[in-house]
């Protein structure tokens, strides 16, 4: 009975130890995009996203003027037919950001 417990402790050890570095890895790429994107305001930017954003018509990529970012989100301005509209997503959306010049 002894030994049973012992394995299980020893389990529950591992699978603490393992998400704990899944949970790190996953704040370090947070923590460099919302120190990165600030760098970006006000210019011409291409944003990929992680998954597609149906409801904001965003399926790979968005071209547009990075306005607007806080410690969650990010504001972008793009023209679509002749028309400014603002599209508003997570930072944990972006996948990359390339300046366009």
């Amino acid at each position: 009975m002894i030994i049973f417990l012992l394995i299980v402790f020893i389990g529950l050890l591992i699978y603490i130890i393992c998400e704990n570095k899944k949970e790190s890895k996953l704040d370090k790429t947070l923590i460099s995009w919302r120190k990165l994107l600030p760098g970006y305001i006000g210019k011409n930017c291409e944003i990929v996203v992680k998954e597609p954003l149906v409801n904001i018509d965003v399926m790979y990529s968005v071209t547009g003027i990075l306005t607007d970012v806080d410690d969650e989100w990010l504001e972008l301005e793009c023209t679509v037919k002749k028309k400014k509209v603002l599209k508003i997503f997570r930072i944990d959306n972006v996948s990359s950001v390339k300046e366009i010049v």
